[in-house]
Order: C-alpha cells, then structure tokens, then sequence
C-alpha cells in the first residue's frame, strides 16, 4: 500500500482502468465456467443498473431531489445510442455515441429541472412521475425515432471488423464506463459541487447564506444526473443489442429509489453493491423471480424505520455511538468557546469594495415585508457602522428575524432600500451578498449535519472556491491547488475553535453548544464583513453566554469584524453591544447607545416589562 501511494493519481487511475479492461475477458477465457455467457451478462446487467443507481444516488442522495422517473433518462441514453450507432440508422461508433447519449440525457433532465426550482418534496416526484409516464406512453413509442412496439437495434461496440459479441468481452466495456462514473461521482464529491449539493439537501436558505446559488445548482444536479444516466442507457441498450418502451416502465425507476435509500442516500459504495445484488440475486436464485419489488419493498420499509441514510448509515451510527460512550467513560472534557483567532481574507476571494468615509457598512432604509395579510416588518430603518456591534431586540414576533432575513436577501422586501459597503443590493440574490461580505447564523444552527466539522468549514468557504464545474468533474485546472488551499484552512479553523478531536465526526453528534461553536466559526472562515447572529446563546449555559460575550467582543476588537446580533438575553446586549435598536410589531421604535435605549420607557413597557439598572 506504502509503494502504491507513491504512484501519481493519474497513473493509479489509468491502471484501475486497464485492469477493469483487461480482467473480464482474459479472466472469460481462462475459466469458462466462472464467466461463461450467462453468468457475464447477468453480472452485466447489474453494472449497468450500478451506473443508473449512481446517476440517482447524485440527484437524490447528494442534492435532496426526489425522482420517481430516473429509469426513463436511462431510456433516453438507450434510445439515443441506437439511433446514433444502429446499423439502419447513423451508425456511429459506440464510444462516440455515449458522450452524445450522455448530452441528450442531460439536456432532458434540464428540462425536468425547471420545474423542480419551484417544486418539492411530494409534487417534485409526481412530476417526475408524469414525466415517466409520458415517456413510456409516448415518447418511447413514436415509430420513426424507436420504432414503435418493435425494438430499435442497438449494436455492441466494435474495432474494425470485430464486434465485442462475446458477454464477457463487453464486460469490459461497462466496468470501464462505470469506473469512469465513479471517478467523476468521486470528484463531485471532493469538490465544493458535492458539498454545494448537500448543503442544499440540509438546508437551502442555509446554503444561500454560504455564497451557494441554489437553482443553479439544482439544475446541474439535475444535468449531471441525467448524463450518467444517458451513459447507463447507453450500456444498458448495448448490454441486450435492443431498446423497447418495456425495458424502462415505471416500476424499474420505483426499483432504482429502493437501491438508493437501502444502498444508502449518498453513499456510492453502498449503492453501487445494493445495484449489484438486486440486478443480480433475481437471476442467480430463481426463487427469487417475481419477488424482487416486493423484497426491496420490505428493505425499504425497514430502511426508512430504523436508517433513512440505509446500511452505511447504521454503521456509522454505531461507530459514532462507541466513540461516544469511550469518551464519557474518559472523562474528556468538551470544547469550549476558545479564543478566536483572525482569519485572513482568503486569497481566492476578490477584492471587497468598502464604503465611503462616514458612511455606515450596512443602510436599512424603511424595509417593509409582509406575508399575506401579516406586516412582519413595516418601514424599519438601522445603520451599522463599521468595527462596532449592533444589537437588535424584541418581543418574540417582532419581525426581528424576518428583518434579518432581508439583509442577507433570504425574503424579498415590499418597499424600502438595503445598502452594503454603499452598494444597493435590495434586489440582490442571497448568494451575492454572502460573496460581498454577509456572514450569518440561524436559530436553528445552520450547518449541514450529515457532513463532518471539516466537510461544514470547507462548505463554507464555497464563494472562494474559484474553480469551474468542468475543472471539479475532471479534477484538473485550479481544483487541486485551490481543494488542498481550503482544506488547509479548514484545518487551521478547526485547531483554532479546539476541535482536532471532532474534525471528522458528522455534525449531528455534537452538543447543541458545540455545533452553536462550529457554525460561528464556519461564520468566520471566509472573513466577512458584516457578522449577522441570530440569538447565538440560545441554549447555552449561563456561564457560557458570558464566555460568547467576551469571544464576540474580540470579534470586533481583535478580528476588525462588524457585528449585528439578534439577542433576548438582555445583559449579554448591555455588555456587548455599542449601539441597539428595538423592534416592536415590524416598526423599530427606538434606536441609539445600549445603555441609553434599554432605559426608555416605551422601550421597558414593549419589551423588558422592568426598568433595567443602568
């Protein structure tokens, strides 16, 4: 293993892939019986089934999307490479008609896509759903593309006069595709794609507050499902020298969204051996013909009961769940809220244009967000000025967070202008200003809590990851250097918040006041701006809301960081903040020094409901 490390990716890479060429068909001839006919193309078959797992395992697994249709792109990749490489037809070579099958996949999952920025969860798979149905009733069956009833030829590869006939020499063939599959699966997911796509599966306005422009990201989820899903058809219609509309009827997408969540959502591993087996296990036991859907249906059930992430996630659990009782048993002591180091501005990051003298970093001018019928926040107005910390309190249903929600752009505001760094941005995606210099917590911890401490510090560095989808996918250009660039700092932010221990344990197995830890420091790791914190003591101790005060002030005074802080702990304002604003029913009715505006009347009878010692 020491003197295989040794060799260079790319060499390591080129020899998995010639093995993968070279095995199946030597290994055919060597030992008949092991891969005699049969036995290559039921294995066969199951790679090909691996392939489209993949291709839904990306789409639902990493990005969140259900589809309930995923087997009809692979009708499309089937299709299209009969048309492209069919004897009666263009008669292309195979390998050339399996990057156009890809492209023609991805073209008709982007068309699937549109619909899914603006639909979800139930009403996502049933358009997914009718998409399948269309496909098999109508597209599938137009005579002079595939046919109609009769099946459209699709031919095995060829080299010169020679075909690849034999099952277990075009075995060859689809292991190398779906090595290629892995690879490019396997590079999606080492890249801020991957981590783009599972912060929108956790949390969208969280990704939006990460710098993560979420319809594109979707779509191309949508497109990159649809490509490797083109290449499983493509194999797939090579596999039996046929294409018909019955090969990919509904029930054979239904099986592939068993594979997945049994295999494990976002596990390539697990999906890819799930694939295998259930491709696989049907033909091997007889007894098992017919029964499959129902077989699957039972691991499903058992699956979404007990381990919706499927077997690799039971395993983790119990992994986690032993490190944990060894570290009670210890008596190690947790983290608490350290010193927090600068972070310089990463050097992917262009330069921020900063505000004119005198001029404040952020201008709320009379904001106004309703929904329906309920004014969140009627004409409110603030100014944060640069190196100071700003507090904005309350009563619960003020509109504090709604307002909140305006300046970083997650809601759209009714009337009113928001200025940063003297630049308009009222109009301005969530993503954009998070590029310009937002950072923000959420109530409800905004971190993806599948993902490690590590994985969560890396995701949040996206906006200064300045490498091109294709550059990530292939693993070349500026995605090596930038990649090692961010997990540097991603180490350096992790030994500065005290977490070398935690550095790869899923975020869902912290404390709620170490993920609260985690989230200020994924906050701080792209050095923003403007810090925006929403109620970040909620739930801590006492004793830890002081020890946060004491942190956020060095936020301002050693790091050089603007502050706004939503807060009901009112001591923690007086001592924290220079400046506070009260918001009451939408409408901000007092403003100025903490101490000063905490001592209005109006201010006591809206909110502290007691005169507060000053």
């Amino acid at each position: 293993m020491t003197y295989l490390h040794r060799i260079p990716s790319p060499v390591r890479i080129a020899l998995v892939l010639l093995a993968f060429a070279v095995v199946p068909p030597v290994l055919g001839r060597a030992t008949p019986g092991l891969l005699d006919e049969s036995n290559a193309l039921i294995i066969g078959y199951g790679v090909c089934v691996a392939a489209a797992a993949l291709s839904l395992n990306l789409l639902m697994g990493y990005a969140g999307q259900i589809s309930l249709g995923q087997y009809a792109l692979v009708g499309v990749g089937s299709f299209t490479t009969g048309l492209l490489a069919g004897p009666t037809k263009l008669g292309l070579p195979f390998m050339v008609a399996v990057p156009l099958a890809a492209l023609a996949g991805a073209a008709v999952a982007f068309l699937i896509g549109l619909p899914a920025l603006r639909l979800r969860g139930l009403y996502l798979a049933i358009a997914t759903l009718g998409f399948s149905y269309a496909m098999f009733e109508w597209a599938f069956r137009i005579r002079s593309l595939t046919g109609g009833g009769s099946a459209l030829p699709v031919p095995r590869p060829w080299f010169g006069d020679f075909e690849l006939l034999r099952n277990a020499d075009y075995l060859a063939v689809v292991l190398l595709l779906l090595a290629g599959l892995w690879l490019i699966d396997r590079n999606v997911t080492r890249t801020r794609l991957g981590r783009a796509f599972q912060a929108i599966r956790a949390d969208e306005p969280m990704a939006q507050a990460y710098g993560i422009d979420v319809a594109r990201y979707k779509l191309l989820a949508f497109v990159l499902s649809g490509a490797f899903a083109g290449v499983a058809g493509a194999m797939y219609g090579s596999l039996f020298n046929f294409a018909n509309s019955e090969q990919f009827e509904l029930r054979w997408s239904l099986l592939l969204v068993i594979i997945v969540v049994v295999g494990g959502l976002g596990s390539r591993g697990g999906v890819v051996t799930a694939a295998l087996l259930f491709a696989a296990m049907p033909r091997l036991l007889t007894a098992l013909k017919g029964w499959d859907l129902i077989a699957g249906g039972v691991l499903l059930m058992f699956a979404v009961a007990r381990h919706p992430g499927g077997f690799p996630e039971a395993v983790a659990d119990a992994r986690e769940k032993k490190l944990v009782k060894q570290r009670a048993k210890s008596g190690e002591p947790e983290p608490g809220l350290p010193t927090l180091p600068d972070m310089p501005r990463p050097t992917g990051l262009a330069d921020r244009p900063r505000e004119a003298p005198g001029q404040p970093l952020l201008r709320v001018t009379e904001v106004s967000v309703s929904f329906g019928g309920l004014q969140a926040v009627d004409k409110a107005s603030l100014e944060v000025h640069r190196g100071r910390i700003v507090g904005l309190i309350g009563p619960n249903g003020a509109g504090k967070t709604t307002l909140f929600n305006a300046v970083s752009g997650l809601v759209r505001t009714d009337s009113g202008r928001v200025e940063l760094l003297g630049r308009d941005v009222t109009r301005s995606a969530p993503h954009v200003r998070a590029a310009a210099g937002v950072g923000r917590t959420f109530q409800l911890i905004g971190l993806a809590k599948d993902l490690s401490v590590t994985e969560n510090l890396l995701l949040a560095q996206h906006t200064v990851a300045g490498y091109t989808a294709p550059e990530a996918l292939v693993w070349t250009g500026r995605t090596p250097k930038m990649e090692r660039e961010l997990r540097a700092r991603a180490a350096e932010a992790v030994a500065a918040l005290g977490f070398e221990r935690y550095a790869d344990t899923a975020v869902k197995y912290l404390s709620h006041g170490q993920q609260r830890i985690v989230e200020l420091g994924c906050v701080l790791v792209t050095a923003p701006e403007l810090v925006m914190l929403d109620e970040p003591s909620a739930g801590m101790s006492p004793g830890a809301a002081e020890n946060l005060a004491v942190r956020l002030a060095d936020i301002r005074d050693q790091l050089g960081r603007t502050v706004l802080v939503i807060e009901h702990n009112i001591p923690l304002v007086l001592d924290l903040c220079d400046d506070l604003y009260v918001l009451d029913a939408g409408r901000v009715i007092a403003s100025g020094p903490a101490r000063e505006v905490a001592a209005l009347p109006e201010v006591v009878g809206a909110y502290l409901g007691e005169a507060v010692l000053v």
